[in-house]
């Protein structure tokens, strides 16, 4: 009697046992996430907002950078120009000039949303220009004047932050348009020379702006694409101290606001998707 109440226990707890088991096991099944779903790049995004849809004039979204990505590359900018015995507007005749604005820009950026990232760049300027001979002829004997060896260079650095907006275009991912909004700080260095008085001055400039730089975007590879913007101004706070033997003989304060195309402000781009 008392082995068969024994096995009987023995029994009962077995069961109990393995009913806890399948339970816990039906539990973690149950709560399994799902897997992740691939990417598709050049995916139409949705309109979560009725609005947005009903006023949409069929412009499809597409996806072309998506969320938690890394974006790491740089921004290369050459502009030279010159002339040779050239008249501009019967004021300057016979003018010998030349100059060039060299610029790079290495940046790193994340993707937050779909189609938006914000990131940090760094940028390196260079500029110099020089006339060599030109003369001023203001339509009056008295107002007659002929310059020479005049020389101008400037460098500075630049530190911005700035959000993206991607548009794709297409439904493979590959094409998009896109704008930057930068803030940006600025620091420059300017020398200015005509003669031995001028040799040992320069301005030293401090920049606070805002700025726009609309582009396009094009993958060539997967993980790489180039990218073309171009700037159309913005909204600047000015600092200017003018330096001459090591001492401050001037400054200026000043804003200015201005939109339009900078030719000056192309930038060629190359990007690595991580």
């Amino acid at each position: 009697m008392i082995k068969s109440t024994i096995k009987a226990v023995i029994i009962a707890a077995a069961i109990l046992l393995a009913g806890a088991a399948m339970g816990q096991t039906d539990k973690r099944v149950k709560h399994a996430r799902p897997p992740k779903q691939t990417i598709k790049l050049g995916a139409e995004i949705k309109q979560r907002d009725s609005l947005s849809r009903k006023h949409r004039r069929g412009l499809q979204q597409h996806l072309i950078i998506p969320k938690g990505e890394w974006q790491v590359g740089a921004q290369v900018s050459h502009v030279s120009f010159s002339s040779n015995d050239s008249e501009y507007l019967l004021i300057v005749q016979n003018l010998d000039a030349n100059g060039s604005i060299t610029k790079v820009a290495p940046f790193v950026a994340y993707s937050y949303h779909d189609n938006r990232s914000i990131g940090v760049k760094l940028q390196y300027s260079a500029a110099n220009g020089s006339i060599r001979e030109g003369d001023l002829d203001f339509l009056s004997d008295d107002l007659q004047f002929n310059v020479e060896d005049i020389n101008a260079n400037m460098s500075s650095f630049q530190t911005s932050v700035y959000h993206r907006s991607y548009i794709g275009l297409d439904d493979r991912g590959r094409i998009g348009l896109f704008n930057d909004v930068s803030l940006s700080y600025t620091n420059s260095k300017t020398v200015f020379t005509y003669d031995a008085e001028t040799a040992d001055t320069y301005t030293r400039s401090n920049q606070l702006k805002l700025s726009l730089h609309p582009g396009i975007v094009v993958f060539a590879m997967n993980n790489v694409s180039t990218h073309v913007s171009m700037g159309i101004g913005g909204i600047s706070y000015n600092n200017t101290k003018y330096i001459k033997a090591g001492e401050v003989i001037g400054t200026r304060n000043y804003s200015h606001a201005k939109f339009k195309l900078n030719v000056l402000d192309i930038n060629i781009g190359l990007t690595i998707h991580l």
